[in-house]
């Protein structure tokens, strides 16, 4: 059982005249995070969170233009994002300011601040940010309204095995938005529902900045899941969803035809051309039809290359094995990698790629 008594505690405390800033993770299981502890906010204080925001570059730390915003900030949230214990607790010393932590991933050691975090009990536990959100909104009676939120998150997160009991609640009142079976593949992929977590998945967009707090926004005017398609933001959302889904469809057909296959150690690699951020989609997407194999896609641009990697089965740790690989000249310049069992991310200047790859397909069994 998660211990909630550091969130419940640092969320009473904050008085109304206090800047609260929220930093999350961009995907759904962060933003969805963000909306509840927003929500629960609004009933401690008499209002949400004052900045909404997801690190300006896409890596597990902050940089100058994140330390700009908490200059003038007196509590920082941090959701579904899992920086370092030493960085987090620079933060909380160098800016003044109280931190509270809610994440899921694995960690290097318990930072000395509010920590909230399933893992804690058993390392191998693995239940999505927002349902531990949604399990400290039950503390302030607010999950009947922020339930179907909790909910989009998981799935996009991949975790709706570990959370059996969320949407069988929310099969009571949105039966005809869910599918008959209540399982990961159909809610993802098959339901009304899925559908909306996907359009609110901000990750693959290319402004993701602008479009989480499009999602966000959606969300927090949002009562109930039946008025979602109504909001504004919802809409500006859609319409860029409907453009990353045909650059989607196209590499999915590409993945077919240019991916270089490791028979031996069953490992896929294929390298991606696209403006969305779409590596993670197509990984999962290709994965969940052969979940024994490894799939890393790639996307280089001129400074940076960028790798999703999934292995459904959990036959590796990926977030280990990405970290073993990469080579040590690339940490030196702020390479990084990590990740769940079955889900892991790597970023490292593209000379270092070909020598990850030689040393990842190396340390698979």
């Amino acid at each position: 059982m998660t211990n909630l008594e550091p969130a419940t505690e640092f969320l009473d405390q904050i008085k109304p005249e206090e800047k609260v800033t929220i930093i999350h993770h961009w995907d759904m299981d962060g933003t969805s995070s963000s909306v509840i502890i927003s929500k629960i906010l609004e009933e401690t204080r008499g209002k949400p969170a004052d900045e909404i925001t997801i690190p300006h570059t896409r890596a597990y730390h902050l940089g100058e233009k994140d330390h700009e915003i908490l200059e003038d900030t007196d509590k920082l949230i941090v959701l579904d994002f899992n920086l370092g214990a030493d960085e987090l607790e620079e933060l909380d010393s160098e800016f003044g300011l109280d931190v509270l932590v809610i994440d899921h991933h694995t960690f290097d050691r318990e930072p000395d601040i509010p920590f909230v975090n399933p893992r804690l009990g058993n390392r191998d536990t693995y239940v999505p940010c927002s349902k531990v959100c949604l399990d400290i909104a039950t503390q302030y009676e607010l999950e009947d309204e922020t339930r179907w939120i909790a909910g989009l998150g998981v799935i996009q997160d991949f975790g709706v095995d570990s959370c059996p009991e969320l949407f069988e609640k929310l099969n009571e009142k949105y039966d005809r938005y869910l599918p008959e079976e209540l399982n990961q593949q159909n809610l993802a992929k098959n339901c009304e529902y899925g559908r909306y977590s996907s359009v609110l998945n901000i990750k693959p967009y290319r402004d993701s900045a602008h479009f989480a707090k499009l999602a966000y926004e959606a969300l927090m005017e949002s009562d109930d899941l039946k008025e979602l398609e109504a909001q504004e933001a919802y809409r500006k959302v859609y319409e860029v969803y409907l453009e990353m889904q045909d650059e989607f469809n196209v590499a999915v057909e590409d993945y077919e035809e240019d991916r270089e296959i490791d028979r031996d150690k069953m490992i896929i690699f294929f390298e991606l051309e696209s403006d969305f951020h779409i590596t993670s989609s197509i990984a999962t997407n290709k994965s969940t039809k052969t979940p024994e194999w490894i799939h890393l896609v790639i996307q280089r641009s001129e400074d940076e290359i960028n790798i999703s990697a999934r292995c459904q089965s959990g036959r590796v740790d990926l977030g280990e094995l990405m970290q073993q690989a990469l080579p040590e000249e690339a940490k030196e310049e702020n390479a990084e990698a990590g990740g769940h069992q079955k889900a892991a991310g790597a970023s490292m200047k593209p000379e270092y790629y070909e020598e990850f790859k030689e040393n990842f397909t190396e340390l698979v069994p």
